[in-house]
């Protein structure tokens, strides 16, 4: 029973008994209020919270015919009228309504705060209302492997590894930083950012960063209102920040007030990773932003695939999901605090004319290891002519800003020769102009897989000397030939031969486990007929497998043993493409004619799931 419910009776004339919710005010552990209006529910056979509105109703609804169905034997009319909250005319929607925005206080916490992978249990106190459809665990990385070293030099690369890692183990709910890819168009930054929307499934949002970087945007935080773990911008700009005060508290996850349109304001701590493309710089305004000790910045190589091969990895990439989680959870948990004194230098020269300045006179400043303001400031005027400096910093700013880049600062310091001078800077920081050591190697290589797509068996003659893998991994399963009608010839139960007892060219059935899954390719060409080429097309994108040619040898068949629940697995996968899975009495149909030499992969993720009504 609901915990904020009761269910209540009352006669009406006519000897109408009228069946209807009394809601309860109390803390309730099962229903959850925010911003004055209503949050989630917990729905216990789903194991899981839900925002959706529509479920609490249905959940109500199904209490009261309940209540109607086992006490129908007590009441003393016939007439029985449920007051469902399906029905606009009943009233009980609007009691509803009043009951979560106006009687109620808000009491929640927040949800999906972790992730739950697809094999993970959830309870109540997980305040979990989603699931990832795909496990965490260590598989086949070939296809990201690939991608990457293209795309991404090694450092470059960890970075990113670093950051999905955060988020996988869950530290990045602490963490105070965002990420920033910047380069030109092309290279690879939606690449990655699509990864990551696959990897995070339902947990990620889409923000608006010059939104965060406007001073009048009271709206701003409203993209954050799903409280998402990941928040991803393709194409961003933080080029012209007015105030970086909202983005810094939001990277840094401090108490902030949420401006929803049309719903009451409510503080909360938002603990999400940002990731955003661009192909502008971010402006950091000074040596103190506090951008610049939040700031991940990651350049693409430049370099690139083939478009067709392109295609085809970034297809592959989806089946490689727990895998990839996996890897770059083991690279974050390496060193957690790989970033933690990272200093985003080229984000810097790229957006700070003052940085620029003190790397043009970086040898002046390193030799003397300290100078006068007269003499900085002269050196500054100059610089700002020569690089045509749009807007120079007064000489009161520019005496603040240049303590960040000097130990001490002296209104009155004597020098060596015993002369005395006004506002002298010692001590240059010259650590922070050290460049970041980049790791050996070259881009764009990577350890290739040759996949055979080559079908073939062993002749009459015995010249090829391709045996069907299948025929002796699955040697020991229940096996029997196909009728003249091209169906089983006996009821399973009463079967007693095994696949090694069959001639496998005939036609015939086996009995697979659940778990071992077929892709089903039959995709015509332009005239209607069943096309080897085009199914042979489909079939090279997704991973590597054994794989066997159907009766006709136009159709390509791909085995997988599934990690997951197979029963759960959408029959439908594309147009001509059909996702087979054997539960309960049916079996693999099956004429070996050709083959792959290549072992059955195991598959954990890249498959659609069923729609849950």
């Amino acid at each position: 029973m609901i915990d904020f419910l009761t269910i209540s009776t009352r006669s009406k004339k006519r000897g109408v008994i009228e069946i209807y919710p009394k809601f309860i005010i109390k803390k309730s552990g099962d229903l959850m209020i925010r911003g004055g209006d209503f949050y989630a529910i917990w729905i216990e056979e789903r194991g899981l919270w839900s925002t959706d509105e529509q479920d609490a109703l249905q959940l109500i609804d199904r209490e009261l015919d309940r209540y109607a169905e086992e006490n129908r034997q007590r009441f003393d009319s016939d007439i029985i009228k449920v007051l469902h909250m399906w029905d606009a005319e009943s009233g009980m929607i609007d009691s509803w309504h009043k009951y979560c925005q106006k009687q109620l206080r808000d009491s929640f916490h927040m949800l999906d705060e972790k992730l739950i992978f697809s094999n993970t249990p959830t309870n109540k106190k997980d305040y979990a209302s989603k699931k990832l459809n795909y496990p965490l665990e260590a598989g086949d990385l070939s296809a990201y492997d690939k991608l990457m070293s293209v795309l991404y030099s090694e450092e470059e690369r960890r970075k990113i590894e670093w950051a999905i890692g955060s988020i996988v183990s869950g530290d990045s709910k602490k963490l105070q930083k965002f990420m920033v890819l910047y380069g030109a168009a092309g290279t690879g930054k939606s690449t990655v950012l699509n990864i990551i929307q696959q990897l995070f499934e339902g947990y990620y949002s889409v923000f608006d960063a010059k939104a965060l970087g406007s001073a009048s945007n009271s709206f701003a935080l409203e993209a954050f209102k799903s409280n998402p773990l990941v928040a991803i911008q393709h194409d961003g700009d933080l080029s012209r920040i007015e105030d970086n005060t909202r983005l810094n508290s939001l990277v840094s996850h401090e108490l902030m007030t949420v401006n929803e349109k049309f719903k009451s304001t409510y503080a909360n701590r938002f603990k999400c990773f940002l990731f955003m493309g661009t192909n502008k710089p971010v402006k950091i305004t000074d040596a103190k932003s506090g951008l610049i000790r939040r700031l991940i910045d990651v350049s693409p190589s430049g370099n690139k695939l083939d478009a067709k091969e392109y295609k085809t990895i970034v297809k592959q990439v989806g089946f490689e999901l727990g895998a990839i989680a996996h890897h770059c959870q083991e690279v974050y948990l390496s060193d957690p605090g790989m970033f933690d004194d990272y200093i985003p230098i080229s984000m810097l020269g790229a957006s700070n004319d003052f940085y620029n300045y003190i790397i043009d006179s970086y040898h002046v400043f390193k030799r003397e290891d300290g100078t006068t303001l007269k003499a900085a400031w002269e050196m500054y005027k100059t610089y700002c002519d020569e690089a045509k400096v749009l807007y120079s910093l007064p000489q009161r700013a520019f005496k603040e800003e240049l303590k960040n880049y000097f130990r001490n600062y002296d209104e009155r310091f004597n020098l060596d020769d015993g002369s005395r001078v006004r506002s002298y800077y010692s001590g240059f920081r010259a650590d922070k102009f050290e460049p970041e050591k980049n790791p050996a190697g070259e881009n764009g290589k990577t350890n290739e897989t040759d996949v055979s797509w080559v079908f073939d068996r062993i002749d009459d003659d015995g010249v090829v000397v391709f045996k069907s893998i299948f025929d002796n991994k699955c040697s020991d399963f229940p096996a029997q030939y196909a009728s003249s009608k091209e169906t089983p010839t006996k009821k399973w139960e009463e079967v007693t031969t095994k696949l090694s007892d069959l001639d496998t060219s005939r036609l015939h059935y086996v009995k697979v486990p659940e778990n071992h899954i077929v892709i089903d390719f039959d995709i015509p060409d332009e005239d209607g007929n069943k096309s080897f080429e085009k199914n042979l097309e489909a079939a090279s994108k997704w991973p590597p497998t054994y794989a066997e040619l159907s009766k006709s040898e136009a159709g390509i068949h791909l085995h997988y043993i599934y990690t997951g629940d197979p029963t759960k697995l959408s029959r439908i996968y594309d147009d001509h493409i059909e996702v087979k899975v054997f539960s309960g009495k049916s079996s693999l149909r099956r004429k070996l004619s050709k083959c792959n030499d290549l072992p059955i992969a195991t598959i954990s993720s890249g498959l659609p799931m069923k729609v849950c009504k």
